[in-house]
């Protein structure tokens, strides 16, 4: 890379620093009893998966940075392609790695010049990470996306009254505002001809005060792809898909506290070639807090509970108007295993590991856990999660008072999460997990509800 840089700029073109970051990672995974029937033994699933990434960045006193980064994904000693476990959510779309079989692929691949023209403007373009609050409406899940990103800081004026009443007098006082404000387009897929591709764009105000962080985004989703749209576990063939979002996020960090806040609004619209079409109109939110004790009997002890609400629909088996929260580009992988509520559940708004009926709509998740730290480079903890729906079927099983106090309405089962983490140094550390989550009792669509089982082994290592 330096080499190229070189030829393009031979005069100028001279890196003061290049890094070179390796991070190689290994999971030993072990599901059980995936159709909750422990009379079945062929329901189980155990492999390795491994993940390795090669970043290479160049820095130049130019204020120019070029980085590119290598992955490889896969399960070991297996060439074919992997696309989860048995039985898992049909609305879960193809991962979004381009190669699940240990085969090498570009994650990024970007240059990013700060400070462009003597100005506080930074810009980056090519394949980079893209992520925004806690990746609840855009996360790139690990692997980067192509995109132009423009972003720089600047001073508002704030007018602030002076309740000065003496006529003629002046009735504001200014006092400037800092703020960071982001511009983006990015391209998930390419049609060839104008009207066929598939988009997104984003806006996003950041502000910080004190120990807060606020943003303020726009977001809209574009694609004229043609990708099916799911409500339920109903696909339907579409000509045009469009969401737009309005997000918040807020955060508060401290030694002692952490709080974080996230709240989104969705309207939209999906058409089909056969000219009809419906409306979207969808919310969500997220209210996450910590606290932290440093000198405990146990050690650094942190205590955590969390609040997740999305609305659904209550025709989600019918092409009709959508009151679901239905953020496509959401965090949803973790390599090769799910990421969301849960270890094994990994409930995202409109679905999870498993599948769920199609007359259940928008995943709520309520979740209280603890963490603490023993031995020094000991970390063990505990989660337990209890998930729900905001639409469901007749009969079907209630959730809980709490739940029901933020808008759940079905239950969906509980969860519990245990895990230790045995940190050797900053650069490597070894993690332990067993997780067992139990669907509700509800003979119409678990005949069965015994739980389900994972178990999990992993060493990271980074230098």
């Amino acid at each position: 890379m330096l080499l190229s840089v070189k030829a393009l700029f031979p005069a100028t073109a001279t890196a003061s620093a290049i890094d070179l970051d390796t991070d190689y990672r290994v999971r030993g995974i072990n599901y059980t009893n995936n159709d909750f029937d422990n009379t079945t033994s062929t329901d189980s699933l155990a492999y390795y998966s491994q993940w390795l990434r090669l970043t290479l960045t160049g820095k130049f006193n130019e204020g120019i940075e070029i980085c590119t980064r290598l992955s490889a994904i896969g399960v070991v000693g297996s060439t074919t392609v992997f696309t989860g476990i048995p039985g898992s959510s049909s609305t879960v779309t193809t991962m979004p790695y381009p190669s699940t079989n240990f085969t090498p692929y570009i994650d990024y691949a970007y240059v990013k010049i700060k400070n462009m023209a003597e100005t506080p403007v930074t810009i980056i373009v090519g394949k980079q990470p893209l992520n925004y609050g806690n990746g609840l409406i855009i996360s790139d899940n690990g692997t980067g996306v192509f995109a132009f990103r423009i972003y720089g800081k600047y001073n508002l004026p704030l007018p602030v009254p002076k309740f000065n009443f003496k006529r003629g007098g002046d009735l504001f006082e200014y006092y400037p505002l800092a703020l960071e404000t982001e511009v983006f387009t990015a391209k998930l897929s390419d049609g060839l001809r104008p009207g066929y591709d598939h988009d997104l764009y984003g806006l996003v105000n950041r502000y910080d005060k004190n120990k807060f962080h606020f943003e303020v985004s726009y977001f809209m989703d574009a694609d004229a792809s043609g990708s099916k749209y799911f409500k339920g576990n109903t696909a339907y063939d579409t000509t045009f898909i469009n969401k737009d979002f309005i997000d918040l996020y807020i955060t508060r960090r401290e030694d002692i506290s952490n709080v974080r806040f996230e709240i989104a609004k969705e309207k939209g619209s999906v058409q089909r070639s056969d000219g009809s079409a419906i409306s979207i109109d969808g919310l969500g939110y997220n209210v996450y807090g910590e606290l932290i004790g440093e000198k405990t009997k146990l050690g650094k002890v942190a205590a955590h509970a969390q609040v997740a609400f999305n609305t659904g629909d209550n025709n989600p088996s019918l092409f009709a108007d959508d009151g679901s929260f239905n953020p496509g580009q959401t965090k949803r992988f973790d390599g090769l295993e799910r990421s969301g509520y849960g270890e094994l559940f990994a409930a995202s708004p409109y679905d999870a590991t498993f599948p769920l009926p199609s007359t259940y709509s928008g995943i709520d998740a309520l979740n209280v856990g603890v963490d603490f730290s023993p031995i020094y480079g000991w970390n063990l903890g505990l989660d337990y999660y209890y998930f729900a729906a905001t639409e469901g079927p007749n009969g079907a099983p209630d959730a809980s008072g709490f739940e029901k106090l933020y808008g759940a309405n079905f239950s969906l089962g509980v969860e519990l999460d245990i895990y230790a983490k045995y940190t050797f140094s900053k650069y490597t550390e070894m993690r332990l997990s067993y997780n067992r989550y139990t669907p509700p009792t509800f003979i119409v669509f678990w005949p069965h509800s015994d739980p389900a089982t994972r178990y999990q082994f992993e060493v990271s290592a980074k230098f």
